[in-house]
Parts: C-alpha cells; structure tokens; sequence
C-alpha cells in the first residue's frame, strides 16, 4: 500500500493534514493574548475566563486515546475529516458566544473536534509513506505544530488588537476549509478493523481529570469546604477505578505496563513538568504584560512568540545531539536552563519593559527545545514496536494534562496576592500591579522548582547505566571531524 503512492499525493496528504492539524496548536495558545479582553468583556473572574482555555485542554485531552481506538475501528481518514468539519463548526460558534457560558461550551466542543483530528493525523502520515521516507515526513510534520505553537500567541495578539477577541477564532476557518477540501478529494477513506472500545476507561479518566480541575477551580472562588473534600475524594476513587478498569479490561485506554519501566515513567512525568511550567508562565504573563505593562495585545502577543519560535528552531538540532550522545544530559541541561529563565523572571517588576521579558522568555525558549526533543526520544526509545502508537498518544497526554493543571496552579498562587474583583480592572496601577506581580512571582518560583525536579527525573536510572566516557569523547571527535 505504501509503495503504491505516488510523491505527488504523498506531498499532497501530508500538506493537508500539516495545515488542518496546526490549528489545534494555534487554539491552545491563540486564547491566551485575548484572555484579559474576554474576562473584561464579560466582566467575569480569571477563575471563570480559565475554562476557556480549560475547556479545550481538557475534552482534547481526556477524549485523544478513545478517539484513537475509534479512528483504528472507522477509519482515520474517515474521523479526521469529520473531525475537520466539526472544527469549523466550533469555531464560528466560539465566535458568536452571547456568553462567557456559551464560549466555555463551545471551546469544549472544539476540544472534541482537536481530539478526533489528533489522534489519527499521525497514524495516516504512517500510511501515506514508505518507511525510507517516514523519518522526514514525520519531521516536517513536527515543523508545522510547532509552528502552529510559535504563531498562535502572535496571530491571536494581532488579530485580537485589529478586530477584537471574537475575531481570533475565525483564523481557523479558511485552514480548515482548505484542509478539508483537499483531505476530501485526495484521502482514501478505508473501513479500519474492528476493535473494541474502553467506554468505562474513557468515562472514568474524564470524570476524574475533570473532577481534579474543577476543584482546583472551585478553591479559586470560595475557601476549602466540605464540597471541596467531596469533589477531592471523587476524583481520588475514579483514579483508582481507572487503574482497576485498565489492569482488567482487554482492550485499555492505557496499557499500564509501560510504566513499570523506571526510565519511561520519569521521563514521562518530567514531559508534564515541562509543560506544566511552560504553560503556567503563557497563562499569567498576558495579564502582567497587559494589565500591570500596560502592553497592546499585539506586543503581547509577539513577546510570547519568542519560546516557540526558539523552540522551532533549536529542538531538531537537540534531538540530533541526542542521536549522537543520548538523551539524558542535554534533557538535563535543558531542565537547567529553564529553571533559570523561570527564577530569572522573579526580576520582572511593575517598572519592566518588554525587552526584560522577551529576553527571558528566548531562554525559556532554549530550555525547553534541549529537554523536549531528547525526552521524547528517549520515551520512545523505552518502548517495542508495536507500542510505538500507544506511546505516541501517551505523550500528547502529558503534553495536555500539563497545560491544563497549569491554568489550575497559577490561578491559585495568583489569586494568594490579588482578589479576583481587583483582576477585573482593565488595568492595574500601584499596590494592585505590585501585588499581581508578587503573585507572579510565586508562580515563576514553582515553576523554577518544577524545573529543577525535572533535571534530577532527567537522571533516573542513571547507576544502573556504566556511561563509556571513552565512548562519548569518540562521538564528540567525530562531530568535530564532521
């Protein structure tokens, strides 16, 4: 089948998935420029404006391996491009929110539409090209979500600063239109095999993600109370039904024999610290560079541009060292440097300008291209060939999950310094910008830990591993002779 190809239409295919696939990164980072403006125009808290964000992360996240089992049953090219449709759907309704309640909705149902198309795009990639050319294929593809990263701050900053918040989601429509179009004429569209579905897997890692969010959500706007150890002793019972569903059920949602390999599981949980630090800093600089700088949208935007882009540019570099050297020292090298771009940003004061902060987030930048590509290497490199797409779908996961309990973590160190009535303000002066930026603070300080626990998981296993010093100055020999 492979073989059967030809270049044209394999260049074709990946061309189509490439641009409708980039709108789910664009939509992860697109809402965060406009985030103040959404909050203020619906004059609701931060801890409410959250969800729109929430919301995406959070159906994308608990509904990508279900979907994945969906797409092996009904075909791939059949759910991506019902995906697709379903995209564009979600967009124009974004758009035409009456309300904060109907906005959070409707990102939902984008989140849904994100899922369908993520969790098969890679798996026709597979399909659409023989093995000799999988490996660039694959990179070009990877090129492209991270562009959709590295534009989504910058296209939403603008647009929001041209057209106002509404208009930031009607950038997917001509993407996905044109996506679609050619996806329809060009994709084959097979029946896949008949598999069977984890449905109580899938109900269960959705209540209790959701349950966790809400809670953290619902500590934002009221204290600690007898509702709060309700929702906390719900999420805890269906974790562990989820682990029971999973080590009984046939056909898992998650095949938990991954994790008792020492090595997969720390790299896998610093991948979500990655990203958990990441997001934490996208979700509340907005705020600072807005309300507390007193930045346009359109400058926002550009400053949160600058990681991605590095990101970009460096992580193949990254992942071509760890080729050569292995993955462990440069992910721990790249966990330093992120630590010290996030402690760096304790600096910021109420007195900045935008070149203090663009500078840290270029190191944030670095940081986190020299810890991305090697650790993904190195999860992949810990599990066999026939768990590759299983593997595949763990990482997006980690990936999500950290964004979404990021939005959760900052609003709660934020809301220690500053009242969510005070936040509301279209800007802050005086002891209200000082305080945001104590919270501040507090978060980049977490996030700064966080980074150092991901340099020392980075080392796991280590003593059990003779490391050929000998071996490694040879590799570096060659790279200089190269």
């Amino acid at each position: 089948m492979k073989i059967g190809f030809t270049l044209q239409k394999k260049w074709q295919i990946l061309v189509a998935l490439a641009m409708g696939t980039s709108v789910v990164p664009i939509n992860a980072g697109i809402v965060n420029v406009s985030l103040p403006a959404i909050t203020e125009f619906f004059q609701v808290s931060v801890a409410t404006s959250e969800w729109v964000l929430t919301a995406y992360l959070i159906f994308m996240l608990s509904l990508v391996l279900f979907f994945g089992r969906v797409g092996d049953s009904k075909g791939h090219e059949r759910l991506y491009l019902v995906g697709l449709a379903c995209f564009i759907i979600s967009s124009i309704l974004c758009s035409l929110s009456p309300s904060i309640y109907f906005l959070i909705i409707f990102r939902a149902l984008q989140g849904v539409a994100a899922a369908m198309m993520i969790s098969v795009s890679l798996g026709i990639v597979k399909k659409s090209f023989p093995t000799e050319e999988l490996g660039r294929a694959l990179g070009i593809y990877a090129v492209a979500i991270a562009a959709g990263l590295a534009l989504g701050p910058a296209i939403g900053g603008l647009i929001d600063y041209m057209g106002g918040w509404r208009t930031i989601f009607l950038i997917n429509i001509p993407l996905c239109t044109l996506s679609l179009v050619l996806c329809y004429f060009i994709l084959d569209r097979d029946t896949g095999e008949t598999v069977k579905w984890d449905f109580s897997g899938t109900i269960l890692q959705f209540s209790c993600l959701f349950s966790v969010v809400y809670g953290l959500n619902y500590i934002q706007r009221s204290k600690i109370d007898i509702l709060t150890v309700i929702i906390g002793l719900f999420a805890l019972s269906t974790f562990c039904l989820f682990i029971w569903n999973e080590r009984k059920v046939e056909n898992p949602l998650l095949n938990l024999s991954l994790f008792r390999k020492i090595k997969f599981s720390a790299f896998n949980i610093a991948l979500f610290l990655n990203y958990l630090c990441m997001y934490m800093v996208f979700f509340i600089m907005p705020f600072y560079l807005q309300k507390v700088l007193h930045l346009g949208s359109n400058v926002t935007g550009l400053i949160l541009t600058a990681a991605p882009i590095i990101m970009m540019v460096l992580a193949p570099l990254s992942g071509s060292f760890s080729d050569k050297f292995g993955s462990r020292y440069l992910a721990f090298t790249g966990s330093i440097l992120s630590g010290l771009a996030l402690f760096s940003m304790t600096q910021l004061t109420i007195f900045s300008n935008f070149l203090d902060v663009l500078w840290r987030f270029g190191l944030l930048g670095v940081g986190a291209a020299f810890f991305q590509s090697p650790n993904n290497r190195a999860i992949m490199a810990n599990a066999s060939d026939e768990m590759s797409g299983m593997v595949s779908s763990i990482i997006v996961t980690m990936r999500n999950l950290g964004m979404v309990f990021a939005v959760s973590f900052a609003g709660l160190l934020l809301y220690t310094t500053i009242s969510p009535s005070t936040l509301q303000a279209p800007v802050l002066y005086n002891l209200a910008a000082y305080d945001f930026t104590i919270g501040m603070h507090r978060v980049v300080i977490f996030g700064g830990i966080i980074s150092i626990i991901m340099a020392l998981l980075s080392l796991a296993g280590l003593k059990k591993e003779k490391l050929d010093v000998h071996h490694l100055k040879g590799k570096v020999a060659d790279l200089i002779n190269d």
